[in-house]
């Protein structure tokens, strides 16, 4: 019999309400894979939108003062990327397309209407994200050439294939109806048959260990999510790694790559920010993630130490493997790879 079997991964099936019979012994809570460079992306761009441009849609203004891609994300379309990824792990077809076929039970385990669900899934399949790749060429005799490539790819992409009503064919709807918010209400507003998902590459990547790896989590890992605010589940996605212990200076935290909060700095000064960041790290102390924080007034330096009541941390998973006296589990078994950045 294999002795690490509660270990490996299991992610969730379709939102279903969970058995609360209770027994004589705990069952083993269900974990997943979340990959770390989701957890990344959302710790830096989960905020306020306060941008005038209307969706994700707009056609692109070649002009330097415009942006025309999104760089803020809402708690609750992050949340709902955290969710699609477990969904799709455990229920993706042999094209890797996870369907949706009740948008209500999806909706149910956020707390939102269907409606709203909606606007959350038209975000997550219409935001891209820049991407850098770097290529080391050797030729004999000559000096290694080093090649960056860039480029965007979406975090999702999604697909909804609407119901048509008797009288209505293709014909009906020009592009006016798929851009701005136009295309939010027609969706917004649609019997929706389905809605296909699938996670980037990358992301796919990632959750079979490559490139910035995965952590194990827990089912209660959105519910958790959900119970934050805005910068506690930034915090908590960006310490989203397989080492209980992190360690950065407060410069290195608010940057672009991280909580990305330079803004806020500028307009509500750094005393603010600071006493902010603490609030939050407090609130995840309560809530049990954390086991404890600190931040050196001298250094600027905060560190803090992790629980593995929501995301099962490689270091801690080994202690308890051998403090049941087991082997400890193979890397595919896992699937946890990646390692932390200190600052």
């Amino acid at each position: 019999m294999d002795d690490t079997k509660d270990l490996k991964t299991e992610a969730l099936k379709t939102p279903e309400t969970r058995d609360k019979f209770f027994t004589a012994i705990k069952p083993t809570p269900q974990l997943h894979r979340q990959a770390r460079g989701y957890l990344k992306t959302t710790a830096s761009l989960v905020g306020r939108d306060t941008s005038e441009q209307k969706s994700l849609f707009e056609i692109p203004h070649f002009d330097t003062a415009i942006n025309p891609y999104k760089e803020v994300l809402t708690k609750m379309t992050a949340i709902t990327g955290n969710l699609l990824l477990a969904l799709w792990q455990a229920n993706k077809d042999d094209k890797n397309i996870y369907r949706i076929t009740n948008l209500s039970d999806i909706a149910r385990q956020l707390g939102v209407e269907p409606k709203e669900l909606k606007l959350y899934l038209i975000y997550l399949g219409g935001y891209q994200r820049p991407l850098t790749q770097l290529k080391i060429v050797k030729e004999q005799g000559k000096k290694d050439k080093r090649i960056l490539s860039i480029y965007h790819d979406k975090i999702f992409y999604i697909k909804f294939n609407i119901r048509l009503r008797d009288t209505e064919r293709e014909t009906d709807f020009n592009n006016d109806a798929r851009v701005g918010t136009n295309y939010l209400n027609f969706i917004k507003d649609r019997d929706i048959e389905s809605v296909e998902v699938m996670p980037s590459l990358s992301l796919q990547e990632e959750l079979q260990g490559s490139g910035l790896g995965n952590v194990l989590v827990d089912d209660n890992f959105v519910a958790f999510s959900l119970g934050l605010s805005d910068l506690a589940y930034k915090l908590f996605c960006f310490s989203g790694s397989n080492r209980p212990t992190f360690k950065i200076t407060f410069i290195k935290l608010i940057g672009k790559n991280y909580l990305n909060l330079e803004k806020q700095l500028k307009k509500q000064g750094k005393p603010r920010i600071l006493q902010t960041i603490k609030n939050a790290l407090t609130e995840l102390q309560t809530k049990s993630h954390l086991k404890k924080w600190d931040y050196n007034e001298q250094t600027e330096l905060f560190s803090w130490t992790y629980t593995d009541a929501v995301i099962k941390h490689k270091e801690l998973l080994k202690e308890k493997v051998k403090t049941l006296k087991l082997d400890t589990p193979k890397p595919e078994e896992t699937g946890q790879t990646g390692q932390d950045e200190t600052g």
